[in-house]
């Protein structure tokens, strides 16, 4: 287990073996990320969930206090009407992608905080939420 740790930090420099260098990623993750809009908003036992994309859902985030945070659930709740939010353009990408069977992973930020993960395809383009969330 100790040699797993100690390996972790070197697997997660490690370039990427899709042919695509870092930088590539970063810089499509970065368009994917300041297109994004509000497409559904929902409540839900006090926590507000924001579904964002651009045509298709990207993103899933949960929204305490005016804060989002990280929600991997499945998305359920009231629907609200959907309304600008504050937070957007404080929105940013760690330096690091991740590479995951078959996919990059750039992580998605709140004030230093992950919030998210954004997904492309080897392509490099985006992955969207599945299944589909929503009626």
């Amino acid at each position: 287990m100790r040699a797993w740790a100690f390996l972790l930090p070197f697997l997660l420099l490690a370039p990427p073996a899709f042919g695509q260098g870092p930088g590539e990623v970063l810089a499509r993750c970065a368009l994917l990320l300041k297109g994004l809009e509000v497409q559904a908003l929902y409540r839900e036992e006090g926590v507000t969930l924001v579904l964002l994309g651009r045509g298709r859902p990207y993103l899933l985030l949960a929204l305490e206090g005016g804060r989002p945070l990280p929600y991997a659930g499945p998305l359920r709740g009231r629907p609200l009407g959907r309304r600008p939010l504050p937070f957007l353009p404080e929105l940013t990408l760690a330096r690091r992608v991740l590479l995951l069977e078959g996919e990059y992973r750039c992580l998605v930020l709140h004030r230093g905080r992950v919030v998210g993960v954004l997904r492309l395809d080897p392509s490099l383009e985006p992955i969207p939420l599945e299944p589909p969330p929503g009626p």
